[in-house]
């Protein structure tokens, strides 16, 4: 046998004994726990105006960056990066719609609420699209939970889909730290202050009759 063929032949199992050495390594190892939040804002008060008629809170879109379950993080102006140890428990945009429908509810808004996703008959229908909604770490030591919604109330027996009502809502809420527990709870309260603002505008909105 001549050298080269001895020399290859002794690289070829230094290698196959590093590849099964990495195999073991990622069999034995447990993967990395990633730590899981909920949204979870607080209820508004009941509004002193209840609007004639049931709404039926309808599709809330998340924007493509911020659709999927990792946290997003904002740390420069131009670039963004995904927290691969922290995310949500369900994709946010089913969390947000259930959590307008609860909140409207609650707030006693209109005679009657339809869930989303249920076939109830429905004089009006509330959609919503999240545009923003990161933790913003521009400012070294400092984290603010960014959350912007815009609602759109339309008709629901038209058959356009064409709002007559619709408003932008924005919260930067401060967090009392950098973790991401700090900034779940930054969200959840930015999710609650527009929840109670949404409610008292919407009871207050001049409605077009019920068809």
């Amino acid at each position: 046998m001549t050298d080269f063929r001895r020399a290859f032949r002794a690289t070829a199992a230094a290698a196959m004994l590093v590849a099964l050495g990495l195999s073991a390594c990622s069999l034995t190892r447990p993967p990395p726990v990633k730590a899981q939040f909920l949204l979870q804002p607080a209820m508004p008060e009941r509004v002193t105006k209840t609007q004639p008629g049931a709404l039926r809170v309808g599709t809330v879109n998340v924007a493509g960056p911020f659709r999927d379950r990792s946290f997003v993080v904002r740390v420069s102006d131009l670039r963004y990066e995904t927290d691969f140890y922290d995310e949500y428990v369900t994709p946010p945009a089913p969390m947000i719609a259930e959590a307008t429908s609860r909140a409207l509810s609650r707030a006693k808004v209109f005679s009657h609420i339809a869930a989303p996703g249920t076939l109830g008959q429905a004089d009006y229908v509330l959609d919503g699209f999240v545009s923003a909604l990161y933790a913003d770490h521009r400012e070294q030591n400092s984290c603010k939970a960014v959350l912007v919604i815009s609602y759109y109330l339309s008709q629901a027996d038209t058959g356009s889909g064409v709002p007559f009502w619709s408003k932008d809502y924005r919260r930067d809420t401060p967090c009392k730290d950098d973790s991401a527990e700090a900034f779940a709870q930054g969200l959840n309260t930015g999710l609650s202050e527009i929840l109670v603002t949404l409610a008292k505008d919407l009871a207050s909105a001049e409605l077009p009759a019920a068809q």
